[in-house]
């Protein structure tokens, strides 16, 4: 099973709400046969991990290239997934930095406040997080909320924050629509109220040039750099077998917006 190819006709007013708002939804970016048909192996590769996901989110499963299914890697690499990245962040490539399956249990519990880039090891704020459901989900399953604006910071929020920002919730999204956020996005979860598993795939991409940048000794930054840029030192380019390039402007003819 190859990745999707084709290019999502994404648009300029798109990309402009993104930066606007520090999120949107893109409808039907994947085929819903191409999802039916990706989601089985997804699954399986979460189960072999032995993972237990509290919270929405995995305390010890290793999401990476190194161990995915060729079929999971293909999938997460796509060029058509990381051309949207590319384009919203206004780089000429963008590598990815890791993916994660998030399937929250039924009646698993919300997922905390949060922003992306403040656990990550990077000095770049070009840092992107696709969110892709690989099931129809409804408001009651744990779809994201965001906090409009509040990238715009450019800083770490405490989680109270939000209370600062007009509040905007995913509400329901079909097998194939894309979720996406900006790194310093403050955004959450629901709790999963439904007897299903909410089963989603996040994948994380970042600016093709940027470097190590350990902000302090967060236990989730030091896992960061331990699994994807092992034997890296501050300063160090952010570049590993584990962070391909996966889309390059030049390389597909296309322009940056």
């Amino acid at each position: 099973m190859s990745g999707p190819a084709e290019s999502y006709p994404l648009t300029a007013e798109q990309i402009a709400e993104v930066r606007e708002r520090g999120h949107a939804v893109l409808p039907g970016v994947l085929p819903r046969g191409e999802v039916a048909a990706f989601r089985p192996l997804l699954q399986a590769y979460v189960q072999a991990k032995g993972d237990v996901l509290v919270g929405g989110a995995s305390a010890t499963a290793e999401f990476h290239l190194g161990d995915a299914p060729p079929a999971v890697a293909a999938f997460v690499t796509s060029p058509r997934l990381g051309e949207i990245a590319a384009r919203i962040l206004d780089v000429e490539a963008v590598r990815i930095l890791h993916f994660v399956g998030l399937f929250k249990p039924a009646h698993g519990a919300a997922t905390p406040w949060h922003q992306d880039l403040a656990y990550l090891p990077l000095d770049s704020e070009k840092m992107i997080t696709l969110w892709i459901p690989l099931t129809d989900f409804m408001p009651d399953m744990g779809t994201l909320v965001f906090a409009e604006g509040s990238h715009r910071q450019g800083v770490p929020l405490p989680p109270a924050a939000r209370d600062r920002f007009p509040l905007s919730h995913n509400g329901p999204m079909a097998a194939g629509d894309l979720s996406l956020h900006l790194g310093w996005t403050l955004h959450a979860a629901g709790e999963n109220a439904t007897g299903r598993v909410r089963e989603a795939l996040a994948i994380v991409y970042y600016a093709d040039g940027a470097r190590i940048h350990v902000r302090g000794r967060l236990p989730v930054m030091q896992r960061l750099l331990d699994r994807y840029f092992a034997g890296l030192a501050d300063g160090d380019p952010a570049v590993g077998p584990m962070n391909p390039v996966v889309f390059r402007q030049s390389a597909q003819g296309g322009s940056r917006s």
